[in-house]
């Protein structure tokens, strides 16, 4: 008999908890039970030695610590970056007693330092080291009213919903991923893999308290049961508990967890939490990372805003953005122009504390299925591993186009296709896609609006002569592809009567493609897709 595990909602980066219901593994719910989770307030050793970049800007005055409270970061507090050891000592040999040392990090020749008087620290800075703010960071929630109308839940689909289609239990075999979170406990979603933890936040007295955000994340790069699937089960799990169990961490912990998988041998790091504040420190792990070869995948943030979180803003950070189970991006999701890609965020069954699963919603879900991702592409290289850099371009060249047409700040290169990924060097393969149905709202330039629709080559093979029919409000138009080259996409531009635009009433559009000469097509679940548009009021 399965054991049967709580479900609960959870939305934001996947902290708060709204509602809940039983499930069995392989049962329908049979009734609801509501949960509630009150919801904090937002708050405020190392491997051998490698050169860090080291950025040197102009040396901040430190009259008052408004300075910290007008930058949105912890008062009392600074991070420095020295250009080798010996700066490192001297200062601390210089520092006495007139600043307190709380925390180091070796690798980065990096302090973590607090004081009464921010004149003490100006008193010993020599302008060749590089201070920088400590920002909170957390698990933020989205703002009220920001999940849209018509958005289509995940839910246990996730490996159909990102394109996989067979066994995918051995998938990330052999590779190491870092979850920088709030710790993974155990879950029998794991099928009893062992999670390795590294704790630079402190456990809860009653583990009964433990934030299960950490959980989550693992269970979508590692799960192996149908109720929360995973997208690499094979592989293994470094929990790096870098936040507690409010959801709230900083830049520092960020900066000293990035080392830390570093220097523990994972290729790999996924982070589901963010800052608004762009840390030096952090940049320096970064930097750190990306020159031992390994891959940081990041949450790009659920504040609806065209700016990214940060690290997943920061140079070097593969920063992934969320949509729904049809690839419409979710309006929670941080846009920019830096944005990679985006993946499932919205109700993605995930594991939870006491052996429970959720509703994961929310960027965070997003970042760890591109992090499993890439572990799956690494895997698959035959006898040995890809190197993380190669898995990472193998993705990233696998993207199914959504939106606008071509890579866009709210969807980067597009949404994640690990079935793609997996059978990129498979030949035969034909697979033509309806990507999208983008409308064009009127403007200046041209006066009605336009429909544009994305067709893409998602095989292996050439398309040659593919037929594409076309079906709004104007009537029905056949159009043709005369040739279509493996990932890449044509677009076809279209005029909607202006009456369209100018209605209340909905605006079906209905777009379908197909292959001609016999070919088979690999996936007709995407040739043909219908939606339905709604004008914006003005």
């Amino acid at each position: 008999m399965p054991r049967s595990r709580t479900i609960l909602l959870v939305v934001g980066f996947g902290l708060t908890a709204v509602g809940g219901y039983w499930l069995a593994r392989s049962a329908a719910p049979a009734r609801a039970a509501r949960v509630e989770v009150a919801v904090p307030a937002a708050p405020g050793t190392g491997a051998p030695e490698q050169e860090i970049a080291f950025r040197h800007g102009e040396r901040p005055e430190f009259r008052s610590d408004g300075d910290a409270l007008k930058a949105g970061a912890l008062p009392g507090q600074r991070a420095l970056v020295f250009k080798d050891r010996a700066a490192l000592e001297r200062f601390l040999a210089k520092a006495g007693g007139r600043i307190r040392i709380l925390g180091r990090i070796d690798s980065l020749n990096a302090l973590q330092v607090g004081f009464l008087n921010p004149d003490d620290l100006a008193g010993l800075l020599d302008g060749t080291e590089e201070p920088s703010m400590i920002y909170p960071a957390y698990v933020p929630n989205p703002k009220p009213g920001i999940i849209q109308n018509g958005v289509v839940a995940v839910g246990n689909k996730l490996l159909s919903v990102v394109g996989i289609t067979t066994d995918n239990s051995n998938w990330g075999k052999g590779v190491l991923v870092a979850v920088l979170d709030t710790g993974v406990s155990p879950n029998s979603a794991f099928g009893g893999k062992v999670i390795n933890s590294i704790n630079l936040v402190p456990m809860p007295a009653d583990l009964a308290n433990w934030n299960g955000h950490g959980t989550a994340v693992a269970s979508l790069i590692i799960g192996n049961d149908q109720l929360t699937p995973g997208v690499a089960p094979g592989a293994d799990i470094l929990s790096v508990r870098i936040a507690d169990d409010l959801g709230q961490s900083d830049s520092m912990l960020i900066a000293k967890g990035i080392v830390t998988a570093v220097d523990a041998g994972a290729p790999i790091i996924s982070i589901s939490l963010g800052s608004s504040g762009d840390s030096p420190i952090v940049r320096s792990a970064i930097d750190y990372a990306n020159k031992a070869g390994v891959a940081i995948v990041a949450s790009a943030g659920n504040e609806g805003m065209a700016q990214l979180a940060y690290p997943a803003g920061n140079t070097g950070v593969i920063a992934v953005g969320a949509v729904d189970a049809n690839g419409t991006v979710m309006a929670f999701s941080n846009s920019g122009n830096t944005l990679a890609a985006a993946a499932p965020g919205y109700l993605v069954n995930a594991a939870w504390t006491g052996d429970q699963a959720v509703g994961f919603t929310g960027t965070s879900a997003s970042a760890p299925i591109m992090a499993g991702a890439i572990a799956a592409a690494m895997s698959s290289g035959g006898s040995t591993l890809r190197s993380p850099g190669d898995a990472m371009n193998l993705v990233l060249a696998n993207l199914n186009d959504v939106g606008a047409p071509g890579p866009d700040a709210a969807t980067g290169g597009g949404t994640v296709d690990v079935g793609r990924v997996m059978n990129a060097g498979t030949p035969g393969i034909y697979d033509a896609a309806v990507a999208s149905n983008y409308i064009i709202p009127p403007s200046a330039e041209v006066p009605y609006p336009q429909l544009q629709v994305v067709i893409q080559n998602r095989g292996t093979e050439m398309l040659v002569n593919a037929g594409v029919l076309v079906t709004t409000a104007g009537g029905t138009v056949p159009l043709n592809i005369t040739t279509l080259m493996p990932d890449a996409i044509q677009t076809f531009t279209l005029p909607l009567p202006s009456s369209s635009w100018n209605s209340t009433s909905p605006l079906t559009i209905d777009s379908s493609v197909w292959l001609t000469g016999g070919r088979t097509d690999s996936n007709p679940t995407n040739n043909r897709r219908v939606e339905t548009y709604v004008p914006p009021a003005n």
